[in-house]
């Protein structure tokens, strides 16, 4: 089913008339940005003012972002003494609140589900990347309170992926550069830092959600894909989350990035064979069970 057209286009029948419409569960460091960006922009959807809500992946949620949003904008209105920034409506406004409300009290499905509310008659979702590993018990909740909902993953070269959080965390004065200039303190570092663990490793989340989903409500995507053909894939989401993906996300290109301009690390040889050596396993695994565009990284990395 697609949505009707126009400024205010709005499905005939809401897949979920409260919560959301979808979850994209990761990865980090995968696209999420990019698709929260593609969203946010397209008139069939209406989604959260500020992404990662983050709500179901824990007991007591913290909600971090939301209230950092809620309160950016409360200080920007009472300072010029202003109305709400353009790109903020009333209904946003009403779901920071909300959601802000909930900062630290018990996890609620029922409670999340109604803050959805907000979206009327639009599709809607939650970019949560922590929700890759949703405890199983979450999961049918939600399902048999979404019977509809849809799932999207998208996926990412663990190599390029892990590169990309080191050099977050450079940016972050979390990770100290001078440990590139050798090779042996860098290989220590990947054995006993906090890297990204085995629950969020590609294989896993996939055989994970394929427990509770069928192919036709949960599917993956390859950041290659994106990078390659970015309106294809844009579309073929889209498409899938029950829009029209000939409508355009504003004046936003398919291929824009918000983050091209993030400064990153130059990576070495010494230290791409320490990272090939360290995602080797998961490489292969993605390969075997992936298909696609993993296919191609065992060559990528002489495996």
């Amino acid at each position: 089913m697609l949505l009707a057209t126009g400024e205010n286009a709005r499905p005939e029948q809401p897949r979920n008339a409260s919560g959301p419409d979808f979850l994209c569960v990761g990865m980090a460091k995968a696209g999420t940005a990019w698709l929260g960006d593609q969203l946010r922009r397209h008139p069939q959807f209406w989604m959260p003012p500020v992404q990662e809500l983050g709500y179901l992946g824990r007991d007591a949620p913290a909600l971090r972002s939301a209230n950092r949003r809620l309160q950016r904008i409360r200080q920007r209105t009472s300072r010029k003494n202003a109305a709400l920034p353009k790109n903020v409506s009333d209904a946003d406004m009403r779901f920071l609140e909300e959601i802000a409300a909930c900062t630290g009290q018990p996890r609620n499905i029922d409670k999340y589900l109604s803050l959805f509310r907000h979206k009327g008659r639009r599709l809607s979702g939650d970019i949560s990347p922590g929700y890759s590993a949703l405890e199983p018990h979450i999961i049918r909740e939600l399902l048999a309170k979404l019977p509809a909902i849809r799932v999207v993953l998208l996926i990412r070269d663990p190599i390029e992926r892990l590169w990309s959080h080191i050099s977050m965390w450079h940016r972050n004065g979390k990770f100290d550069a001078a440990l590139l200039n050798e090779p042996s303190a860098f290989g220590s570092y990947l054995q006993t830092a906090k890297m990204p663990n085995e629950a969020s490793s590609p294989t896993q989340i996939v055989a994970h959600w394929s427990q509770f989903l069928p192919p036709d409500r949960f599917r993956y995507f390859f950041f290659d894909d994106i990078v390659a053909r970015p309106d294809s894939v844009r579309c073929e989401i889209i498409a899938f989350l029950g829009a029209d993906p000939d409508f355009g996300s504003g004046d936003l290109p398919a291929d824009y990035n918000r983050k091209s301009q993030s400064a990153k690390l130059t990576l070495t040889a010494p230290i791409k064979a320490l990272l090939v050596e360290h995602c080797a396993k998961e490489i292969r695994a993605c390969a075997r069970v992936l298909g696609g565009c993993a296919a191609t990284w065992v060559t990528r990395y002489g495996l």
